[in-house]
Parts: C-alpha cells; structure tokens; sequence
C-alpha cells in the first residue's frame, strides 16, 4: 500500500492527484488540469543542481573573502566586505539587522549549499539513508532563508544614492555576487521538493544499506 501510494504526486497547484512516471531525458511533467509544472527529468536536474551548488558555494567564499565595494569619500577609502559589514551591525547596536544579515545573507545561503553537495555525495555513494532524508527536509524547510538577492536589490538601491557624493569602484565580489544571485535563483531555487524526493528514491531504491539504515 505505502509503495502505491510514493508512485502519487499532487499538483502544488490545483491539488488534482496524478500517478508518476519515470521522464525520457530533458522532459516534464504537467498536471493534466492546470498545466502547472509537477516534476522535471530528474536525474539531470539533480546533477545540474549539484553541481551549480559547487559553483555556487565557490562565488559565494569569493563574496565574503574580497570587499564588494570601494567607496571613497573626500579623500577616505572604505572597503565594503560582507562578514564586516554584519561584524559593523552588532558593534554599533543593530542586533536586531545584524542578526538578520547573519542568518539570511551569511549562515542560511552558506548551509543550504553545503546540504545540497553533502546530498549529492550521499545519494551517489548511496549510503545514510536516513540522514540523506533529514537533509532533504531541511532543504525544503530553510532554503527559502537564503536572501542573498534580496541583499543584493538593497545594495544597487544604496549605490543608486551614492553616485551622487561618493566614488565607487566594484570590486571581484560584487561581480560574484551577482553571478551567485543568479545561480540561486534561476538554478537552485527552481528545484521543487518533489524532485528532492524522487531523486532520493530512485537512488536509494536499489540496494541494502549497511550505514544509517
């Protein structure tokens, strides 16, 4: 019965129930009576989502290792790096903005990478079932935390008011930042929960496990 019931997929959309199936390469699946997107191929969405979040977790050392900015100011240079800019929150008293920086711009994007790679390494050696599980609830939980492109919208509207006073120059994080806002967002982000599980399933459905079973 339970084996039955893991061959179902319900549209996120219009809730109608369809029974799954197994896609040809680069195809999709769409509900029958809202058309809503149900679930991709998803041996090569995964793949790619592993190894976006590879590159992903590359730019985003990259933006909190090197200044985004450059400002300078009658004749005083200040570099913008994100670790000081949530270090600059807490010390001059926003606990409240600094906290928030440090979970949705720091922890969360940093976290949420980590566990798609960690995923990717269990799955392919198919072994912590029960971890690999865990990490997929996770993943759909706390994922939508990450709000690295939010970040990146307020820092283009503070550069907006700076122009006019300041001289900037941009520094290799910024450029990494924005290519990191659009590996999350129209790469990771665009991963549905669904595809997490079919993945799981279909990797983890094929032998005994001797770890984390």
């Amino acid at each position: 019965m339970s084996d039955s019931l893991d061959e179902l997929i319900i549209c996120s959309k219009c809730h109608k129930l369809h029974r799954r199936v197994k896609l040809p390469h680069k195809k999709v699946a769409k509900c029958s009576h809202c058309g809503n997107i149900l679930y991709s191929s998803v041996a090569d969405t995964m793949q790619k989502a592993i190894a976006f979040a590879i590159t992903a977790l590359t730019l985003f050392i990259i933006v909190n290792i090197f200044p985004i900015l450059k400002v300078t100011i009658a004749s005083e240079q200040t570099n913008l790096i994100v670790p000081e800019m949530v270090y600059i929150m807490f010390e001059n008293g926003f606990i409240v903005i600094g906290s928030m920086l440090l979970i949705v711009v720091l922890l969360a994007p940093f976290i949420v990478l980590l566990s798609f790679i960690t995923l990717g390494v269990l799955s392919y050696l198919k072994i912590y079932k029960h971890f690999a599980r865990k990490i997929i609830l996770f993943l759909i939980i706390s994922r939508q935390w990450a709000m690295v492109d939010i970040f990146t919208i307020s820092i283009l509207v503070a550069l907006v008011k700076l122009f006019g006073y300041a001289e900037i120059h941009f520094g290799v994080a910024f450029y990494a930042l924005l290519l990191f806002v659009i590996v999350d967002i129209f790469f990771l982000k665009t991963i549905r929960p669904t595809e997490l599980w079919i993945y799981f399933d279909r990797k983890y459905s094929d032998r005994k496990y001797s770890k984390g079973s």
